[in-house]
């Protein structure tokens, strides 16, 4: 499927430009004085880490300064924070860059097993003492997610009312731009737009 919102849209060399442009807003301290880089991702080519690399150099950051990659599948980009969280605490740096980075659009989820099926022995797998924890990775997201709602009785009308406040206060501190400092525009997208200021927990037919 194509991919959907305004960013993929944006011109590609104004990506560029407001990436590395030295006099971005997203310049809050000096490129030199990063001493370390980590990035979140699951869903990566071979290359990836290359890619990293190269957008870290064209920002300005010296080729002194290391970069590693994490996939803790969708928590890989808070754990590439921790990651460096870490290193700023145990004192091995002062300063560093905790990212994440994912494509939705190039790899959906409904194809990613049949285009990359784990390289395992399925015998060993199936016949192991953990055979059905082992199996149950293949679940996919949304199975999984109806599995948690029926073991913690999570009511569906409950979760929605839920969903819908959160989309209202959300609006709300978007129209009150709570969330400005926060991104730094791309072209012409400037704000967030999975915001849906006019979800209800009514359901329509």
């Amino acid at each position: 499927p194509p991919p959907r919102g305004p960013l993929p849209k944006a011109p590609q060399p104004r990506h560029d430009q407001d990436a590395t442009d030295p006099a971005s807003s997203a310049y809050l301290i000096p490129p030199s004085d990063v001493q370390d880089i980590c990035v979140g991702n699951v869903l990566s080519p071979p290359t990836s880490a290359v890619s990293f690399r190269m957008a870290a150099l064209s920002a300005d950051i010296p080729h002194t300064t290391s970069l590693s990659t994490t996939n803790r599948q969708c928590s890989s980009g808070l754990q590439a924070i921790a990651n460096i969280a870490h290193a700023i605490q145990s004192g091995s740096i002062s300063i560093g860059i905790g990212a994440g980075v994912e494509s939705m659009s190039s790899d959906p989820m409904h194809e990613l097993y049949d285009k990359f099926p784990p390289q395992v022995d399925w015998e060993v797998v199936q016949n192991c003492r953990h055979s059905r924890d082992a199996m149950g990775c293949l679940i996919p997201m949304g199975v999984t997610s109806e599995n948690v709602s029926k073991k913690y009785r999570l009511d569906r009308s409950a979760l929605d009312r839920f969903a819908a406040e959160s989309h209202r206060k959300a609006a709300r501190a978007q129209s009150l731009g709570k969330f400005r400092a926060e991104i730094t525009p791309v072209g012409d997208v400037s704000r967030d737009d999975g915001i849906r200021p006019d979800t209800t927990a009514t359901m329509e037919y």
